[in-house]
């Protein structure tokens, strides 16, 4: 009976959520956890709740309560990550990433935020491995390869970066010609005068 009852709260919350009904949602996530006061996978939702409504504090409070439960809990570690590198706490962003990409190392997105933080830490050097990774499992997407591309450039390994950007081009001229811009690089041009 009380899982028929979780299901029911689950999918009133659910409806709640598609009308904006935060409040709402929440009550009934909480009826769960009156009953079953460890279920992770209703903490994030709740988190999630936070998050959407602006109040960062209590979805990274509610992340930190779905991973101490669930320690194995990918996504939620990946989340309470993101949060962190919202409010610029990005040492414990990138602990939150690094969890995230030891229990799933497909996961892209954490291999990106993982990056990212170090990014803004100025560690565009450690920030290399991860963006490689990221683009290695999203090959299609211009985020990893952007920011690939700018390491390379802040680093003065213009020819990485050059390269880069032609691998960019290749799948979206917009966000390469973007590059273009920032880095003055001109890409795809003869450089046969400087042989």
């Amino acid at each position: 009976m009380r899982a028929l009852r979780a299901w029911y709260w689950t999918q009133i919350a659910a409806v709640a959520q598609l009308f904006k009904q935060r409040e709402l949602a929440v009550a009934y996530y909480n009826k769960i956890l009156v009953e079953q006061p460890e279920h992770s996978l209703t903490i994030s939702r709740i988190a999630f709740l936070h998050h959407e409504s602006g109040d960062r504090a209590r979805a990274i409070a509610e992340f930190e309560r779905a991973v101490a439960i669930n320690p194995n809990d990918t996504n939620s570690w990946f989340n309470l990550g993101y949060l962190r590198q919202e409010a610029h706490d990005h040492m414990s962003a990138i602990g939150a990433f690094e969890r995230a990409t030891s229990l799933n190392g497909t996961h892209d997105r954490a291999w990106y935020g993982t990056a990212l933080s170090l990014i803004a830490l100025d560690q565009p050097r450690d920030a290399i491995a991860p963006l490689k990774k990221n683009v290695a499992l999203q090959p299609m997407s211009p985020f990893g390869h952007m920011e690939l591309a700018r390491v390379y450039f802040k680093l003065g390994e213009l020819e990485s970066c050059e390269k880069r950007m032609l691998r960019l081009n290749a799948f979206d001229p917009k966000s390469a010609a973007l590059l273009e811009d920032e880095t003055g690089i001109r890409i795809g041009i003869d450089r046969w005068w400087t042989k």
